[in-house]
């Protein structure tokens, strides 16, 4: 962490208390918040053959890049899928944003547009159900995207589970 290492010069260079400061970065290094890439189930998880910097994370064995591309739901998977969606649909880039909703304790929905493209992005934030009703619901013309198998759609109102993401389509 090139700031900790900065940090580190700084506070030896202007007399500061060395031992504080090194106790001080268990909560504010980077470090702290990240491991080696754990790419598959070998060595080090076959992210380096030296000794790495800081320590593979345990759960390399199970929880691993080779592992995740085999498993059609992961989030791996996920990510790739929404990073090709963003690709092909640049009114998730361009498109003009407006916020739907905006009192809803648990939902954050909005819309983006550009042109005749409308898609509708309902995020739900908490570990809950929770019940959303809106006009557009009653727009929906396709899902493009979502981390759960179903959702639950009654007219113009949705019901999304804990910490579902769903982006639709709307119709013109």
């Amino acid at each position: 962490d090139i700031a900790a290492i900065n940090g580190y010069k700084k506070v030896i260079n202007e007399g500061g208390d060395v031992p504080l400061y090194l106790e001080n970065l268990k909560f504010s290094s980077r470090d702290n918040g990240r491991t080696p890439m754990q790419w598959d189930t070998t060595v080090n998880a076959h992210f380096t053959t030296g000794k790495p910097w800081l320590p593979v994370n345990d759960n390399f064995k199970n929880i691993n890049v080779a592992s995740e591309e085999k498993e059609t739901n992961s989030v791996l998977n996920h990510f790739k899928k929404m990073v090709n969606l963003r690709r092909e649909n640049d009114v998730l880039v361009y498109g003009q944003y407006t916020l739907l909703a905006s009192e809803h304790p648990k939902i954050y929905a909005y819309i983006r547009a550009l042109g005749h493209q409308r898609l509708l992005v309902l995020l739900n934030f908490s570990d809950k159900d929770a019940n959303l009703e809106l006009e557009e619901i009653g727009a929906i013309d396709e899902n493009l995207i979502n981390n759960f198998e179903t959702v639950a759609i009654q007219e113009k109102k949705i019901i999304l589970k804990p910490y579902q993401a769903v982006i639709f389509s709307l119709k013109p």
